[in-house]
């Protein structure tokens, strides 16, 4: 891929990690959310084609890892109108049986995680339609974490390529990107047209000015080009611990020597970062300071054949950090 199409690639990348932030939002407008999933088909799809095209072996994200992302995020949002509504008619036994939250969907044991979802799904359907209407518990909104459900569960976990929109799959490159940049165009237009509602509910503004930000275009002229690689983020990765002295897994995806990881330590306490076996093999953990930021390189954290990124803190210890992948390019 030449300058041009790296910097129409990475604005699609970078605006699906943007709108990530306003799942409320992107539930909130059909359009736009519609818009969303053809820009991450897309991404997908031209992934796939540039990894065959530069010939490496480094593995993209995995399509059952961005499913389990969304599916994370959409329950999020519908679990917290359902306590809402809990909370606001004083039912504590309610309150515990709509309560799922990111971290529980997000990092605990897949089948389960799934099943927890969809009985989330089918308790807050049963309430009665007035309760639905007046905690804004929408369609939409209900239905996000189910269709989210189905896709991770449709999801293989290999690479992101093999899943790509079957419609997209005849398609060229230049094809693929032409058809990116009309998403990116649609999003901005539906953005820009909402981005003065004032609604204090949602963040409109907020979320375009978001969009604007991801989505500009490096120089594509000759005297633009670098040199030199440079490392570009291809994820951010919260995590959270609560004393449980438990390890959580962070991603599914087995990074390869390319990429690079800065470890925002703030908690009190060091934090555990490695690349687990699939086979449960021992791996030896790399120290990342109490309240410092680290970076370390993919080889620092386990063998070639781990695939699983996993982090703790030491001694049982709670807190948080944020961990950002990146990959020189």
């Amino acid at each position: 891929m030449n300058i041009k199409e790296t910097a129409i690639l990475t604005s699609g990348q970078d605006v699906g990690l943007a709108v990530a932030d306003y799942p409320k939002e992107l539930a909130d407008f059909p359009p736009l959310q519609a818009a969303e999933t053809d820009r991450a088909e897309l991404v997908t799809a031209i992934e796939a084609r540039q990894t065959t095209q530069d010939n490496t072996t480094t593995d993209s994200t995995s399509a059952k890892d961005e499913a389990r992302e969304l599916m994370a995020r959409a329950t999020e949002t519908l679990s917290a109108r359902a306590v809402g509504y809990a909370l606001a008619t004083k039912q504590l036994g309610l309150k515990q049986a709509f309560t799922l939250t990111y971290t529980d969907v997000r990092f605990g044991e897949a089948t389960e995680d799934v099943n927890h979802v969809r009985a989330l799904v089918a308790r807050v359907q049963a309430l009665p339609a007035k309760v639905r209407q007046d905690y804004r518990l929408t369609d939409a909104v209900i239905q996000a974490p189910a269709d989210a459900a189905d896709l991770f569960d449709a999801a293989d976990d290999t690479q992101t390529g093999a899943k790509a929109a079957p419609r997209l799959a005849t398609l060229a490159l230049p094809d693929l990107l032409r058809q990116l940049s009309a998403a990116l165009l649609l999003m901005k237009a539906l953005l820009k047209g909402q981005s003065t509602d004032k609604d204090p509910k949602f963040q409109w503004e907020k979320l375009y000015q978001a969009f604007e930000q991801a989505n500009k275009r490096q120089g594509t002229a000759a005297s633009s080009r670098r040199a030199t690689p440079v490392a570009r983020i291809v994820r951010t990765l919260p995590f959270t611990a609560r004393g449980t002295g438990q390890p959580q897994r962070l991603a599914n995806t087995n990074y390869g020597p390319a990429y690079t990881l800065t470890v925002e330590n703030r908690a009190a306490t060091p934090l555990l970062l490695w690349m687990a076996q699939k086979d449960g093999a021992a791996t030896t953990p790399h120290t990342c300071p109490a309240g410092a930021i680290t970076t370390v390189k993919r080889a620092d954290i386990g063998p070639e054949t781990a695939r699983y990124l996993m982090a703790q803190f030491q001694g049982a210890g709670a807190g948080e950090a944020t961990v950002v992948v990146r990959r020189v390019v």
